[in-house]
């Protein structure tokens, strides 16, 4: 999966990945106290440990799978449908007495069927056991037929629950928020279509559904036919994938969509949405060339299958790279007001997994790095390439403190058969981690012969699944090297280096005594790594002279470093070539300067103008600001190496007012932890710091239109509004009234009423709540701004009753939420009562985020 689940709530797939939830309710209105993992269930123990561990291994074949043809009759009216299976396939291990299928409990089968007879079964657990007169001769084709019904469908999307086929939630605001989608991975296509659900073969499928004939049906590979019957005011779509793949990636969505057709050297690409929102699909999918030509070209690999369809659906949360046709949450559907290519990081990660995942899959869960680890480092290589080294320091930056993040609670092998379900591998060791052990090996290969790896490893397992043995066959081949120990150390053994290291330069033999640790755990079997390849970088004269200083699995090695002078500053691994935490940073305060203005990493660079702007130091002197200002200034690309100035702003400095009124001008993008933020936003929330000036207000107020960017149309009305929100009235009403695909201004508008003047904002509020027709994103914003509004204020708590009355477990939630941060005490019957519903699209995280807030407020 990809960005989905963002590996909790991480940079991917938020764009990550980026990601992850059943998006009934936007990210941005879950609770910042919430702690999700993947597989369900809170994040606060190891889940790779006993009880909950088992050992799992991939389920023994005894037939080899050859094709799978599904036929669907969606019945919409009453959420339900009817289909029939059909399995060909042939025994492996002479004479076939009983044919397993996976079959989900859900499903109700009506017949089962095989070469024409009709066979009894037995069910136990959700394994369909079929037993025909007389066991399937070897080499035997046979087809299995299995008629079956679907009633109780409300899959989640992964992470969130169940999967299988979901019915979109009905939106009384929007005739149109219908329809239908279905989730694989990694055991939910059972749940829909008796098969064979795990990834260790390979069969080619199609599928034939019915459906309302105004509503569009997209699946994998090419559509055969599409016919209507004016009769029964149906359509009947059929799609065939003639090129096998595991049975997870079989994938349907239905409903009113728009659509857009595109071309890529002759391959279909298909962009669907939501209906109504296809002005969204040029600044969502308008990069999708450049992405296939680039990942051709870097696999030398040409995109692998007959056509490329991005599906959008509403409920869904992140992305699933189904194979040709994937699908995405709607709610990151973008527009070019929102910022940088927002959805750029999802679409890159699902687009590689057509290769990394679809076209080579993993064997068993056990491997699922292979999928996910190399779709999360070819989203690096894609930024790398559209945005350039700093964007792609960043991600690997931002993927380590992801990572590390989670180590610190558990550390597992990358590679590992103990868990407690296929779901819980998808977290941050596959995503992150996994990803940086790939940017490891690439500064450890060099470039030439990583790519040459990476092709051998697509063309020689092309079609088939594959564990880490043929990968690090692949690698080693193509390297000339023995990967064996570099996988060993990385993959196969828990944990990372810890490294500390602290340096002296010695006068007398004009050298630098660089001392590097490692600090590691050792005892839950992290090894002492071996890193060939590692560098110290001397800063001297402003210029970085890098040395080679390898580690060589040792706890404390010394490197004496040739410098005629004393170095500014010595840093251990300056390019970040390797995954590694450094806990204690071994910078002086003389040594920043040096670092914030030379030092080849952003992420290093901006974490030492943190430093410099430290006010625990004391106070900033002037000539820390002017070789701040001046680092800034010349930092000019599109994606910045130096970012997140929020300290510089904090100073509230009135000399620094010509430099953030510059700044207005010259916008410098960087990635925060998955989202796209840029200097201007920074700036004027710098600005607002400061006492308002006319000259200022004026500026700001003309940002207030419909074609700047959003999050700068967003930061200029918080900040009018804590200026003078009288005085700025209009302005906020105007920006209350601002449609966007996240409701970024409007949510600012509301939020800045409620917050600074409670008698002007409230009825503007109220209202935006109460329009049954606006956009359900506009309605949520406007539940969230009455969280700044003091419990028990009368006409907020009716609305937030309201909310929790109508059934509808988006507003639901967020009502929850402002509840939660407004410890509204009074509104406890009505949160019981919602708890208590069952909801239709209401993931079982969600409910239990519920009831976590009642339980506090019982307490208090």
């Amino acid at each position: 999966m990809a960005t989905r689940r963002p590996f909790i709530l991480s940079p991917f797939r938020r764009a990550a990945v980026t990601a992850l939830f059943s998006v009934v309710v936007p990210l941005t209105l879950l609770p910042t106290h919430a702690a999700f993992g993947q597989g369900g269930g809170r994040r606060s123990t190891n889940p790779f440990k006993s009880p909950q561990a088992i050992v799992q291994n991939a389920p023994e074949r005894d037939y080899d799978l050859q094709h799978v043809a599904v036929t669907l009759n969606i019945d919409a009216v009453n959420r339900s449908f009817t289909g029939t299976a059909v399995n060909t396939l042939t025994p492996l291990k002479g004479a076939l007495p009983v044919i397993r299928l996976n079959c989900g409990l859900r499903l109700k089968i009506q017949s089962c069927v095989v070469d024409g007879q009709e066979t009894p079964y037995t069910r136990v657990g959700d394994w369909l056991n079929i037993r025909p007169a007389s066991p399937i001769a070897p080499n035997t084709v046979t087809a299995v037929t299995i008629r079956y019904t679907g009633t109780d469908q409300n899959a989640a999307s992964f992470g969130a629950g169940e999967g299988g086929f979901h019915w979109i939630s009905s939106d009384a605001s929007d005739p149109d928020h219908v329809g239908f989608w279905t989730q694989g991975e990694s055991d939910g296509n059972r749940n829909w279509a008796p098969t064979w659900d795990y990834p260790n073969d390979f069969a080619t499928t199609e599928i034939t559904v019915t459906v309302p004939t105004a509503w569009t049906v997209v699946g994998n590979g090419v559509k055969v036919s599409d016919t209507t019957d004016d009769q029964d005011r149906t359509r009947t779509v059929h799609w065939s994938m003639e090129q096998p793949h595991a049975t997870y990636l079989l994938a349907l969505v239905g409903g009113p969509f728009d659509t857009q057709a595109d071309k890529w050297q002759n391959v279909p690409l298909l962009y669907v949405v939501p209906k109504g929102k296809g002005n969204l699909i040029p600044a969502s999918f308008g990069d999708t060339g450049d992405m296939l030509s680039f990942y051709s070209q870097m696999t030398g690999v040409k995109f692998p299958w007959v056509k490329y369809a991005q599906n959008a659906m509403y409920d869904f949360g992140g992305g699933m790279e189904n194979v040709t046709s994937t699908t995405l949450g709607a709610n990151s559907l973008t527009d070019a007001r929102s910022g940088f290519r927002g959805m750029a990081s999802l679409n890159s990660h699902e687009l590689a997994h057509q290769w990394f995942g679809d076209y080579v899959t993993c064997k068993s869960w056990s491997d699922v790095w292979l999928n996910e680890s190399f779709a999360t480092f070819f989203q690096f290589l894609y930024f790398e390439h559209s945005r350039g080294k700093n964007a792609y320091d960043r991600e690997v930056n931002n993927a380590t403190q992801t990572y590390l993040a989670e180590a610190r609670r558990y550390k597992r092998p990358i590679v590992t058969n103990i868990y407690p379900n296929p779901d819980a591998m998808f977290d941050s060791h596959a995503y992150p981690k996994g990803g940086t052990v790939l940017h490891t090996l690439r500064r450890n290969l060099g470039d030439k012969a990583f790519f040459a790896g990476i092709n051998l490893y697509l063309t020689r397992n092309a079609h088939k699944p594959v564990d880490t043995g043929d990968l690090i066959a692949a690698m080693s081949g193509a390297s000339g090297k023995d990967l064996k120990p570099f996988f060993d150390q990385w993959v196969y053994k828990p944990g990372h280096p810890v490294l500390n290291y602290s340096w002296d330069y010695d006068t007398a033999h004009k050298e630098v005594l660089l001392t590097v640790q490692q600090q590691q755990d050792t005892s839950d079997g992290t090894p002492l790594y071996t890193i060939v390849n590692a560098q110290a970088g001397m800063v001297i004269d402003g210029k970085m002279v890098r040395v080679p200083a390898p580690l060589s699995g040792q706890v404390e090695q010394i490197f004496h470093l040739p410098a005629a002078t004393r170095p500014e500053t010595v840093l251990f691994d300056p390019d970040h070539d390797f995954l590694r935490e450094i806990p204690k940073l071994a910078w002086s305060a003389a040594e920043l300067p040096a670092i914030v203005q030379s030092a080849p990493n952003g992420p290093d660079r901006t974490r030492a103008l943190q430093l410099l702007l430290d006010t625990k130091n004391g106070q900033v002197s002037d000539s820390t600001i002017k070789l701040i200002a001046s680092a800034v200034k010349a930092d000019h690309s599109d994606f910045v190496a130096l970012g997140d100035l929020t300290a510089l702003g904090n100073l509230a400095r009135e000399d620094m007012r010509p430099f953030f009124r510059d700044l207005l001008t010259h916008p410098g993008y960087y990635d925060a932890g998955g989202d796209v933020q840029d200097h201007r936003v920074e700036a004027i929330l710098a600005l607002r710091k400061l006492p308002k000036t006319p000259e200022d207000t004026v500026v700001l107020r003309g940002l207030v239109n419909d074609t700047a960017q959003s999050p700068v149309v967003a930061a200029a009305v918080e900040t009018l509004g804590a200026w003078d929100v009288t005085a700025n009235l209009d302005v906020l009403q105007k920006a209350a009234q601002m449609d966007t695909p996240d409701e970024s201004i409007r949510t600012a508008a509301y939020a800045t009423l409620a917050k600074e003047n409670r008698t002007l904002g409230l009825p503007l509020i109220l209202a935006g709540w109460q329009n049954t027709t606006s956009p359900r994103r506009a309605r949520l914003a406007a539940l969230a701004a009455m969280g700044s509004l003091p419990a028990a204020e009368p006409q907020s708590s009716a609305a937030l009753r309201s909310a929790l009355l109508s059934h509808d477990a988006g507003y639901g939630f967020a009502a929850a939420r402002v509840i939660d941060e407004r410890n509204d005490v009074a509104l406890l019957p009505e949160l019981k009562a919602f708890a208590a519903a069952p909801l239709q699209g209401s993931p079982r995280r969600f409910q239990g985020f519920v009831n976590r807030i009642i339980a506090r407020m019982e307490k208090s």
